[in-house]
């Protein structure tokens, strides 16, 4: 699939919070994450747990935005998400992830106790297959 490459460019170009949306049966919850995406193979992943994953793996179907309030536009993504629990693949997106966030800093340097590289021993991977991702310029 064609995706915007304006949108794609945004989501890339620094390190902004998206607000991933899940849903439930009962409620729907919305919640920040600090992620990377790539544009090759056309998915956001991030790290999370609780019941945000909870709510992953009931119903796989989420939306992001990711916003820069000073420029003034927003990106909307829709797609479908799995769950990993893969050491090797947390790692390997943890190192993708983070620098963005932490100034470059290497995830070994961080002193992480346990085998993940992550905040939290319980992390997952979430990883989305991004069905759209488009740009709103609100200027």
């Amino acid at each position: 699939m064609a995706l915007d490459t304006d949108a794609a460019e945004l989501v890339t170009d620094t390190a902004y919070v998206a607000h991933v949306a899940t849903t439930t049966a009962d409620e729907p919850r919305v919640s920040p994450v600090w992620y990377a995406y790539d544009p090759d193979r056309e998915v956001i992943e991030f790290l999370g747990k609780g019941q945000k994953v909870a709510d992953i793996r009931e119903n796989p179907k989420v939306a992001l935005s990711v916003r820069n309030p000073e420029e003034r536009w927003h990106v909307s993504i829709r797609g479908t998400a799995t769950v990993s629990e893969d050491v090797a693949e947390i790692n390997d997106a943890a190192r993708r992830i983070f620098p963005e966030y932490l100034d470059g800093d290497d995830p070994e340097a961080w002193g992480v106790a346990g085998e993940k590289l992550t905040f939290d021993p319980d992390d997952v991977l979430v990883r989305v297959d991004v069905g759209t991702l488009t740009a709103r310029d609100s200027r």
